[in-house]
C-alpha cells in the first residue's frame, strides 16, 4: 500500500491493491484526527475504468489492456484535495477525482508509455497552484499537463536520459528534476 497526506495534514489516503488478478485498486480516505474509526471514504478504481479511460485517449484496446495492469507506485493530492495523482508502472499516471467513488478524470502517459517495459514508472507531481502536473519521461524530457483538461501544455528538454524524479517547489515557481544529473527549472 501507499499512503500520503493532503496539503492540510488533516486527511490521508491509503492506496491498496484489491486483487492481483483483477488489477483493481482502492483508495481509503482517513481523518488524521480519528483514523481509528476507519476510513470515511473508499474509492474503488477498477482496471476496467482505467482501460476505458485509455481507450478514450485513442489507445488501441490490446495496448490499453496492457497499460491498465500497471502496479501503482506513488500517490499525491493536489493542494485543494479534489484530485489525486497516482503513478503506475508502464509509464501511466492517473488523475482520480478526490470527491468521487473512484472516477478516473484523466490518464497521463509518459512519452513512449505504450512501448515501455513493465519496470518503467510514472514520476509526476502537482505544481502548487493546482493548474499543472509535471512528469518525467524515458527520453529525458518533462511533460507539463493541464489539470483540468488532462492535455499536454508543454514539454521541457534538457536531460540526457530518463527523468526518474520531479518535484515542484511549494513556494517558488521552480521544478527540480533528476536523472543521471540534476536540473532546476524556473517557470
Amino acid at each position: 500500500p501507499y499512503a500520503v497526506f493532503d496539503g492540510s495534514g488533516l486527511v490521508f489516503g491509503v492506496a491498496t491493491s484489491l486483487d492481483d488478478s483483477s488489477g483493481d485498486h482502492a483508495i481509503h480516505m482517513y481523518d488524521a484526527r480519528n483514523y481509528k474509526g476507519g476510513p470515511f471514504s473508499e474509492m474503488k478504481v477498477t482496471r476496467n475504468s482505467i482501460e476505458a479511460a485509455l481507450q478514450g485517449k485513442g489507445i488501441a484496446s490490446d495496448v490499453a489492456s496492457n497499460l491498465s495492469r500497471g502496479k501503482w507506485n506513488s500517490m499525491a493530492f493536489n493542494k485543494s484535495g479534489d484530485q489525486i495523482l497516482v503513478g503506475a508502472d508502464r509509464g501511466v499516471g492517473l488523475v482520480v477525482n478526490g470527491f468521487s467513488d473512484g472516477q478516473v478524470d484523466h490518464v497521463l502517459l509518459a512519452e513512449g508509455a505504450a512501448t515501455q517495459a513493465e519496470t518503467a514508472t510514472f514520476s509526476g507531481c502537482f505544481t502548487p497552484e493546482d493548474r499543472t502536473i509535471v512528469s518525467g519521461n524515458q527520453d529525458g524530457t518533462i511533460t507539463c499537463w493541464d489539470t483540468k483538461s488532462g492535455l499536454m501544455s508543454c514539454k521541457l528538454e534538457g536531460h540526457p536520459d530518463r527523468v526518474r524524479c520531479v518535484a515542484a517547489n511549494p513556494k517558488f515557481a521552480q521544478i527540480a528534476s533528476s536523472c543521471s544529473n540534476t536540473a532546476l527549472w524556473t517557470w
